[in-house]
Parts: C-alpha cells; structure tokens; sequence
C-alpha cells in the first residue's frame, strides 16, 4: 500500500529526475486544525454517501456488506477482466501479447471463481462479452507499454484526521515524466462522464511525493474508447476542498435518508431498506455502471 510520501521501488525509479510539482495552492492543515474525528474515505465511499446516504450507513457504519452482500455476475467479470489485463501486460513479454494469451489468462482467472450467474447459459453469456473486451484491447491499445503502477492500492492523509485510499488499475509514465492514471470500465459508456474517481486518485498520488499526475482516463472495453482530462493545480484544489466538504458532512450526517431510485435494484441492502415496499421495482436483471474501485471489496474498512 502507498502511503503520503511513500511509493513503490518501481515508481520511484522511473520518476527519479522528475520537475517537483507545484503545489503550493493546495490547502494544507495544521494538526491543532483538525475539526472532525479520523475517518478513512475512498471514491466507492464518497460515491455511496453521494447516491443514498442510507446506504453508506448500512456498508461503512453499520458493517452489514458481509451479512447482506451478494455475488453478481457484472462484478465477476469486471473483477476477471482487470486481472487478466493486470496479468498481461505485467507477466508476458511483448511478443506474447496477443488475443490468444488474453484468452487463455482469462480462461485460468475465470476459474478461480464463478459467483452471481443465474444459469450456464447466462455466465456463457458474460464469458463471452469479458473475451470481447480483452480481446479488442489487445487489438486496438497500446500493448508495448510498461505502466508503472498496475492494480495498485493507493492511501494518502488529506489533511491530519482524513486519509483518502483507492485502487489504481494503471498509471504510465509520459514522456514528460509526469503520470497518466488510467482506469478500465467494463460497463457501458455513460451519456455523462462523471470525473470525481479519477480525480481523487490523482489527489492520492500528488500527496505520495514528488509526482505530477497530467492527465486521467477512463478506457471503455465494450466501446474500445479513452477518454481522456487533462489536470492542472486548480482541478486537485477544488477536488481537495470538496473531500473535505464531503468530510464534514458525512461527520454531521445523523438521519441517513434513503434515497429511492433506479440503482436501488441493485442495492444488496434493499432487503432491510424502508423503502423496499414503496418506492421503486427491483427487476430481475440490472447492469449498474461499474464505477467501484474495488478497494471495498480487496482492502478492509
């Protein structure tokens, strides 16, 4: 795990010589500063409390995700897909790039579980969409690249009693020496793209040392598309000023209101939500945009 002012022998090497950041912006807070109680927040958390507050009372406050939460077949495959770019572009040597190798990596890593689908019929199904998606990356991405950082978590204190952590599917190294943080999405391409994730994990970063983080992407599998934001100082200020805001708020926070709509059916707490009964249709299939970093899942609370 990185922490403030630590990074992996890796990065440290390739970022050896690099311009130091100008930071000077920022906000920076004294320890006798320090209004509110620690507290450890991550993009999942922060988009949780976002959607329904309720929500993130049952997952970050009440701990109920073990007793409540169950396998679906969308995280499966993302969880799948990510291990097999991870091992692809980490573990082959270029001329082993190929559609064959992903296939084969992702066969060995679909093996490894195979939780949350209806039927044979229906994981076949997203067997089949993870092979599309691996495979048109290895078809149309660059697959010479040597990322500097690949799966990695990543944790950071923002100010003395808040600390952000996350997972980072990729970050390269450009040219320039500055940092790309890519960021795979194996859902569908949303009408509109919603940049707080990546934007956190640039603010991890830029508070583990000397490292620029110029640019972050989200590559859609399914489409074959990057988009791409360039970053600035004034981007990582106003994203530092809105954690802590969000910091603040989640302290004062007592009644935690549910918030009804369309993502409630894909809620694992709708079982014991009030508004089960009321305000929205639970349907028998949902695909929900996989904006989860996963660090829920892989790093404990």
């Amino acid at each position: 795990m990185l922490h403030a002012g630590i990074i992996g022998p890796q990065v440290q090497k390739q970022n050896k010589g690099m311009p130091s950041p100008r930071f000077d912006s920022i906000p920076v807070f004294a320890k006798k500063k320090t209004t509110f109680p620690p507290i450890m927040l991550s993009p999942s958390s922060i988009a949780t409390f976002r959607q329904c507050k309720l929500q993130y009372k049952y997952h970050y406050v009440d701990k109920l995700a073990a007793q409540y939460g169950k396998p679906r077949p969308y995280y499966t495959m993302a969880n799948h897909v990510h291990a097999t770019l991870h091992d692809l572009l980490l573990f082959m040597p270029i001329t082993n790039r190929t559609a064959e190798t992903a296939k084969r990596l992702l066969s060995n890593n679909w093996r490894r579980y195979r939780v949350g689908f209806s039927s044979r019929a229906d994981e076949k199904r997203w067997a089949q969409r993870a092979l599309d998606e691996v495979t048109r990356f290895v078809a149309e991405q660059d697959i010479t690249v040597t990322p500097t950082m690949l799966e990695a978590p990543i944790e950071a204190e923002v100010t003395p009693g808040l600390t952000l952590r996350g997972r980072v599917d990729r970050v390269d190294r450009e040219r320039d020496g500055t940092l790309h943080i890519i960021d795979y999405k194996t859902g569908a391409m949303p009408d509109d793209i919603d940049w707080n994730q990546l934007q956190l994990h640039a603010l991890i970063l830029s508070r583990c040392g000397p490292y620029i983080v110029s640019r972050v992407s989200y590559l859609y599998l399914l489409a074959g598309k990057m988009e791409t934001r360039q970053l600035d100082v004034s981007v990582l200020e106003k994203t530092t000023w809105e954690v802590l805001r969000i910091a603040k708020e989640i302290h004062k926070e007592k009644n935690y209101r549910p918030s009804p709509g369309p993502a409630c059916a894909g809620c694992d707490f709708a079982v014991i939500c009030p508004t089960k009964n009321g305000s929205y249709v639970e349907t028998g299939e949902v695909e929900l945009p996989l904006w989860r970093d996963f660090s829920d899942i892989l790093l404990a609370d």
